[in-house]
């Protein structure tokens, strides 16, 4: 039986969720979604910034899009958002970069979610594990993550 973190809260929340095998490790959207067998729309995208005051944020889009952090600047206020790079989130964390979970942040991080990833029924997201993948509905992901809903994506898919 495949576990994580992420397996072990959506079981404690009662959530259903299929976790989905990976043949390899998975670590850009497409490979997932390829891996998955769903369309690269149903992967979610999960980014971690911070602004200037060190408070953290989980964005979450679909996987055929491009975040846009004029867009997330706005949503809140005008207040500045980076992304953290890699390494420091992979040491301050201790997450798996391209295989992150935004369940892996509760707690941590206000998370903003991308109303476009609510339009497929059934999404993707990590397991905090690059061997998995988590599907679950939409509408659980929202949910669950108590998510803002804000347009911070491009108008052009990839």
């Amino acid at each position: 039986m495949f576990e994580t973190e992420v397996t072990k809260y959506l079981d404690n929340h009662s959530v259903s969720y299929e976790v989905k095998l990976h043949k390899k490790p998975a670590f850009t959207c497409a490979s997932a979604a390829e891996q998955r067998n769903v369309r690269l729309s149903q992967i979610v995208k999960c980014m971690v910034g911070r602004d200037n005051k060190g408070a953290l944020y989980v964005m979450l889009i679909p996987g055929d899009r491009v975040l846009k952090l004029r867009k997330v600047r706005s949503h809140l206020g005008g207040k500045p958002v980076q992304l953290i790079p890699p390494l420091e989130l992979e040491k301050e964390f201790g997450v798996t970069v391209g295989a992150m979970s935004p369940f892996q942040f509760l707690g941590k991080a206000r998370v903003l979610l991308d109303p476009t990833v609510l339009e497929e029924e059934v999404v993707d997201i990590s397991s905090g594990d690059p061997l998995a993948g988590i599907e679950l509905a939409s509408k659980d992901l929202l949910l669950l993550t108590n998510a803002d809903q804000s347009d911070i994506i491009s108008a052009n898919k990839y």
